[in-house]
């Protein structure tokens, strides 16, 4: 088999596509408007709640009933296009949605007009004025959003990188241990290209590097090496074939999974370490030992990305009081700061070379399809 890794130097895109506003715009208008965006996982939510989400200029609502049905809206009111909801996120005092300015209330399931304040007017039908849904599809217990209203939720097409094992788990039924945010600032495609390749891992990442040998390498897969296959039948150590150091069971802060796994993967989590999966523009997901994280990325401006990450346990792993939760988001929560803070340097080095463009070395071959994915959106 031949390995992954690219055969020939590649430009990278020019520098100032990391910071200049009239690509940015590009992007929310070709990427983000045009793609189906993470929202969250269904159990974050509880009964009962709403909790809002900002695509560029654009604020969404995702409403929760007592039965734990879902809908989600343009935030905005029919009346005069005040604002309806201005927390992120909060409890439903009824099942009925009133705007704050002039009190126009609609159903919080349908969105539709119940009444407004003002005197009867003839000819006005409020079948006219419901609430604006939004386009949103639930898979797995995944909740996506498209800001086109046709657009259908077609799962080959969604994730770039697909991995069956996925489809062991059943998503749906976890629970949301933790909820963790994070501005960053950088432009958001050089928090995707850091999360694609492990040539930083090794100085910036030691802990993980000493957890996942195969880093230590600088690869993120066996087969980046073009001699993988000769590697992997004349060496034996770890760090050749993949999968976590010897008595490590998934990713937390001594290794430990603390007698908890996800059983239906586990062979597969024993020989690989970590499974991923990820879908571009938004979100990544990683299946481990014990748990399930997945991060979402959402742009707030050419130079800063807000980070989200909720960490997935079976429902047993968190009823055992003597689970401690915090030995794997601890662990999480060290890496993603490792990586926000050296994204933030490489945003700081982008402004000098404006026009200029960088150079992919043979392990960054993700990057490279990342790279064709974006130009041939932003050129449609």
């Amino acid at each position: 088999m031949t390995s992954n890794s690219l055969k020939k130097p590649e430009k990278s895109l020019p520098f100032h596509w990391y910071y200049d506003p009239k690509v940015f715009q590009k992007e929310i208008d070709k990427i983000f408007n045009d793609e189906w965006i993470y929202v969250c996982h269904i159990n974050s939510i509880e009964k009962n709640h709403y909790r809002t989400l900002n695509i560029n200029n654009k604020n969404i609502v995702l409403v929760k009933s007592k039965s734990e049905n879902i809908s989600v809206f343009y935030n905005t009111c029919l009346h005069r296009g005040s604002q309806i909801f201005e927390d992120q996120e909060g409890k439903m005092k009824s099942p009925v949605i009133v705007c704050p300015y002039h009190q126009w209330s609609y159903d919080a399931m349908s969105g539709s007009l119940i009444n407004t304040t003002s005197i009867k007017l003839n000819n006005f039908d409020k079948k006219n004025y419901n609430l604006q849904k939004v386009n949103f599809h639930i898979w797995k217990g995944l909740v996506f959003i498209n800001l086109k209203s046709n657009k259908k939720f077609k799962i080959q097409s969604i994730f770039q990188y697909y991995d069956k094992t996925v489809e062991k788990i059943d998503l749906e039924n976890y629970a949301v241990g933790h909820i963790w945010k994070k501005k960053v600032q950088c432009n958001w495609k050089i928090y995707w290209e850091n999360y694609s390749e492990c040539l930083h891992c090794p100085n910036i990442h030691p802990e993980l590097s000493e957890l996942v040998p195969l880093y230590q390498r600088r690869l993120v897969d066996i087969q980046d090496h073009p001699e993988w296959e000769i590697l992997k039948k004349t060496k034996s150590h770890t760090k050749y074939h993949g999968g976590l150091k010897n008595g490590a069971q998934t990713w937390s802060s001594d290794g430990t999974s603390q007698g908890h796994t996800i059983e239906e993967v586990q062979s597969e989590l024993e020989s690989r370490g970590q499974v991923y999966i990820s879908t571009w523009p938004t979100m990544f997901l990683g299946i481990y030992g014990d748990h399930i994280r997945i991060v979402r990325l959402i742009p707030i401006n050419s130079e800063e990305v807000e980070l989200t990450a909720e960490w997935l346990f079976p429902e047993s792993t968190l009823a055992d009081r003597d689970y401690k939760m915090s030995n794997v988001v601890d662990f999480g929560i060290l890496v993603m700061n490792q990586d926000a803070r050296i994204s933030e340097v490489n945003q700081r080095g982008v402004y000098n070379l404006g026009e200029s463009s960088g150079v992919l070395m043979p392990e960054e071959y993700i990057i490279k399809n990342f790279h064709k994915y974006i130009k041939n959106k932003i050129r449609k």
